[in-house]
């Protein structure tokens, strides 16, 4: 049991969930607190695991019971840390991984329903969690550099630590690069598609702009027009139109084809 007096601004901090990571001294007790990210159905949640240091023992607190648990000894807070940063580093490659399959689809030019709304969430969660994984990195780091001196297992494991967590911020991290990558993708791709769009609409115009014309001075009461006096007139008139309907489907078909 703990008998030592916590300071209320500490219990504070303790029972915030919000709270970010945090490695506090303080002369009758150490305060260590690791925020991790770790996966909730398709997204994420920030987790905190808070201990307390004392000359005698370490304690954990039990965010269940709101107290403090005697773990005895250091290998049990790395026991405990172990479990989510392991947690933390697997999340971080599922999400490395759904962003390799949309990559792989692009390149397979199989169409993605609804790219920028998997986009923004990928790259929220990414933003987030890269947030958090930094402020814990910089926290272990303190921890460590004051405590290895006293036990070579925590010199040695709580590297293994921070050695994952630096891991999974580089997976965040090339996540975000290759995001951004793809987006880069989709935005010229997008443009292109609609520059081809306007370009044969251009091309329909400048071709039944002219048919327009004719068909309207055909429909004006004037005389001496062309093909109204000669043998077949009407059925040459139909010819052109579907000679011209042949010749706009096989420019639409080439421009396809290029694309």
């Amino acid at each position: 049991m703990l008998d030592i007096k916590i300071s209320n601004f500490h219990l504070k901090d303790i029972k915030n969930d919000l709270h970010p990571s945090a490695f506090i001294i303080n002369d009758e007790y150490d305060l260590l607190i690791m925020r991790l990210p770790l996966k909730q159905e398709e997204t994420f949640y920030a987790d905190n695991s808070s201990f307390i240091f004392t000359n005698d023992s370490y304690f954990y607190f039990d965010k269940d019971k709101k107290e403090f648990v005697d773990i005895k000894s250091i290998k049990q807070v790395y026991n405990i840390l172990n479990k989510k940063i392991d947690e933390s580093l697997s999340l971080s490659l599922d999400i490395f991984s759904k962003i390799e399959e949309i990559e792989d689809k692009f390149y397979e030019n199989i169409d993605i329903k609804g790219f920028n709304k998997k986009w923004f969430t990928l790259k929220n969660q990414l933003i987030r969690m890269n947030r958090v994984l930094s402020k814990t990195i910089e926290q272990l780091k303190r921890f460590i550099l004051n405590y290895k001196k006293e036990e070579d297992f925590l010199e040695i494991n709580f590297h293994d630590l921070l050695e994952h967590l630096e891991r999974a911020q580089r997976n965040s991290t090339h996540s975000l690069d290759k995001l951004d990558a793809l987006y880069n993708f989709h935005t010229t791709n997008s443009n292109e598609k609609m520059n081809r769009t306007i370009y044969v609409l251009t091309l329909l115009s400048g071709i039944f702009l002219p048919l327009n014309l004719i068909v309207g001075f055909f429909g004006m009461n004037t005389s001496s027009l062309p093909l109204t006096k000669i043998e077949n007139g009407t059925f040459f008139v139909l010819i052109i139109l579907l000679l011209s309907a042949g010749i706009t489907t096989l420019l639409i078909n080439r421009l396809k084809n290029k694309s």
